[in-house]
Parts: structure tokens; sequence; C-alpha cells
């Protein structure tokens, strides 16, 4: 089936299902990257140690947050413009978006080694947690540009409707990051820095996949095409992606004032604790934004080609499939919830309780999460940067930083934990009266 076919097939509830399960797939194995680190640093170095990941975590959000951006935004006008037919202008648009991403990658690279010491601080290291996180901070900074681009051609290789392929890919490159984890702790005893290398080499797989999809094979419904610089065209598609860009990189500036007030509550050994509810979070983030990229070129292709039935009948499943989700992943981690944190600390240490608290009572942002991220990715698809990017800025910093300050200060290590849901809440307001004011307009 090829992307046209794909991307206009008439879905019923379980086929929609079949159609979203590998994109969100690859967003989970994404997540999960940084989670198998955390497993093997605990193994391999320590318990306290795990907090370097927690520390980091602002630093990838950025970069990644770049990756989807560009990802993101380009996809939309890519998808559009083979939905009208325009399959030379698509190449042209993907062959810019590939000169902007290495020149950014480049870009970060440099920052982040130049001001190394100063970033780290900011993202809340002290004495007795830099030892842990420079060698991890290093080792993923200076590879900067395969984060990127992996994240990015993940978003344009589901955009090709190739979501299977996309998930299989992300899975193998997950799976490498696994057997180099234990393969550079453990036999060659490089500690930290070998769990940040052998991150960057399962990025790199999706790297090589595309290399080969786009270029050897040109089996692509577009390929790359000489294209003079545009630089109206990169804004347009920073713009419009702007607002799955604000969602990354606000969770990584939330993460880092989250890092200092668990420090402030906690203690050192809070932030380590912190670090699995950050897992928890980006996981049911990851769910959602995957699902979101699978249906976002569908509802691109069919805005291109003005087919109304059917952006009616897929946002209909798209809000289903986001509360059945949600309910059941609610369920699901609960279910869990003590073999997990088990794997990261030992029961009945002061580090256990305190996860343990935070997981139960974070827990609840499961359920509101979905709409939130698809309601402000549809309107990345209809390129509509500014609405979309409004309802990312709200819900990921500008509702959960006051949470976070507002409740910490009235309940304490409590207030950080519940912040997350009730900031969810509150968005779930906002994004269904948005989606209702611009029903009409896009008619879905």
């Amino acid at each position: 089936m090829d992307q046209e076919q794909e991307l206009s097939q008439d879905f019923t509830l379980w086929s929609f299902l079949k159609f979203i399960a590998p994109s969100i797939f690859v967003f989970v194995f994404i997540a999960v990257y940084q989670t198998v680190d955390g497993f093997f640093i605990k193994m391999f170095v320590g318990e306290l140690a795990i907090s370097a990941i927690n520390l980091y975590y602002p630093i990838i959000s950025l970069v990644i947050a770049a990756g989807v951006m560009i990802g993101t935004g380009g996809n939309a006008m890519i998808v559009k413009k083979v939905g009208e037919g325009k399959r030379k202008e698509a190449g042209e648009t993907f062959s810019r978006v590939m000169t902007f991403t290495i020149l950014i990658g480049i870009i970060f690279t440099a920052i982040s080694l130049a001001f190394a010491d100063p970033i780290m601080r900011l993202c809340g290291a002290t004495e007795g947690t830099i030892e842990y996180l420079r060698p991890y901070y290093l080792g993923l900074s200076t590879f900067s540009i395969a984060i990127i681009m992996q994240t990015e051609l993940g978003i344009l290789i589901i955009g090709e409707g190739k979501t299977i392929v996309a998930a299989v890919v992300i899975m193998v490159g997950g799976v490498l990051n696994c057997v180099l984890d234990y393969v550079f702790m453990k036999w060659f005893n490089m500690g930290i820095l070998g769990a940040a290398i052998a991150t960057v080499l399962g990025y790199c797989i999706t790297i090589v996949y595309a290399v080969w999809f786009y270029i050897i094979t040109k089996k692509s419904s577009y390929k790359l095409e000489f294209a003079k610089p545009d630089l109206k065209e990169m804004g347009e598609i920073c713009f419009n992606g702007s607002s799955d860009m604000v969602s990354n990189l606000a969770q990584g500036v939330t993460v880092l004032i989250s890092n200092h007030l668990a420090f402030r509550c906690y203690g050192e050994k809070g932030i380590s604790a912190l670090t699995i509810i950050t897992y928890l979070q980006t996981l049911i983030m990851m769910v959602f934004m995957g699902l979101t990229s699978a249906v976002e070129p569908v509802f691109s292709f069919h805005y291109g080609s003005g087919n109304i039935e059917m952006r009616k009948k897929v946002y209909k499943l798209s809000m289903a499939w986001c509360v059945i989700i949600g309910v059941v992943c609610c369920a699901l981690l609960f279910v869990v919830k003590n073999p997990v944190i088990r794997v990261f600390f030992e029961p009945g240490t002061e580090i256990y309780e305190i996860c343990q608290a935070g997981y139960f009572l974070s827990l609840p942002g499961c359920l509101f999460v979905g709409i939130n991220v698809f309601g402000s990715g549809l309107f990345t698809a209809f390129s509509n940067g500014l609405v979309s990017g409004m309802l990312s800025f709200v819900r990921t910093f500008l509702v959960l930083v006051a949470c976070l300050y507002g409740l910490t200060a009235l309940l304490g290590g409590t207030g950080l934990w519940i912040a997350w849901p009730a900031s969810e809440v509150i968005s779930l307001i906002v994004t269904m009266y948005t989606l209702k004011r611009f029903r009409a307009r896009y008619e879905y």
C-alpha cells in the first residue's frame, strides 16, 4: 500500500488502531532509550547515579524538541504537497529540511560543549551529582545531530505511511541500546559514558535506514531534489511545528524546575526518585505523541484534498482512542507500580518510599493528557502553528509551572507529585474549548 492509499483509507475503529499502533511503538521506544540507561546505570554504578539522566533531561529535551519541530512541521508541509500532487516541490522541501537539520545539530553541539559546566549547574547538578552527570552529558552532547536526526526522520518515515517499518527500526535501535549498555558498562567498564555512547549508536539505526530508504532504494513518495535556500519556507515549517517543539522543550524546562524543587523537598535522593516519575510522564506523553504523529498526515492529506467527511471520521476515532488508551495506560501502570519501582530502588529504603508516593500521585495524569496532545497536534496538521503552539505552551509550561510552584508551596513534596495531573485537567478545559471554537473553520 503506497502513501496515498495508506492515508486515504476508510478507517474503522479497529483498523484505526492497527494504523496508529506502530507509530505509538516508535515513540514509546524513543522514551525507552533513557529508561534502559537508568536500569543499567543503577545496576553498574548506583542508585544516586540515576539522577544523571534526569539532570540531563532538560538538554536532551531541547535537542529532541528541535527534531520534533522540524519533523512535524516539515512532514505536514511535505504530505500536504503530496496530497496536492506536487511531488517535486515536496522533494525540494525535504532537501531543505535535511540541510537545516544538519546546521542546527552542529550549533547545538558547539554551544553545549563550550558551556558544559554552567549548563550542568543550571540543570540542577550538585557537588554530589555532577560527577555522574558530566560523562553522560559530554557523551550525548557531542552527538546532538544524531539525536535530532533520529527524532525527525522517524516522523518523516511515519509520514510516508511506513508506520510498521518505522516501529521496527526504532525497536532495533532500542534493542541495540540495551545490548551495548551491558557491553560498554559491564565488559568495557565505561560507566555512565558507556550508557551515553550506547544510546547514540541506538539512535543511528534510524539514520542508517533513512539513507537506505530515501537515497538508495528511492521508494519514497518524493525524492531529494536540488533546492535553493528558502528561509521563508523553513520559517513556516518551524512555526507550524512549534507546538510539538514547545511540548518537548517545555517538558525539559519543567523537569529542570522539578529537579530544583525535588532537591529542596527531599535532597539528592529526591532527584533520583523524580527520574522514575519523569519516565512515567514521558512514556505516557510519547504514547499520545505517537498517536498524534500517525494521524497528523491523515488530516494534512484530507485537508489538502478537501475531504471533509474523512476529516470528521478520523477526528471522532482519534478522540475515542485517546480516551480508551488513557484509561488502559492508567490501569496498567497502577498494576505494575511496585515491580517497576523495584527495578530501580530497593524496597524499604527512603528513596523507594519517595518514588512510590510520587508514582501513585502522578498516575491520574494519564487520563487527561491524550486529548491535550492530540488537540495541539490537530492544528499542526492544519498548518495553524499559532493555535497549536498556544495549546502546547499553556499545557506544558504555563499551567504546569504554576501548579509546580503553587502546589509545592502549599503541600511540599505531595504538591510536587500532583502538579502534573492537576495541570492536565486545567489544560483539558482549554483544549476542549479551542477544539469547539475552530470546528467550523476546519470542518472536523
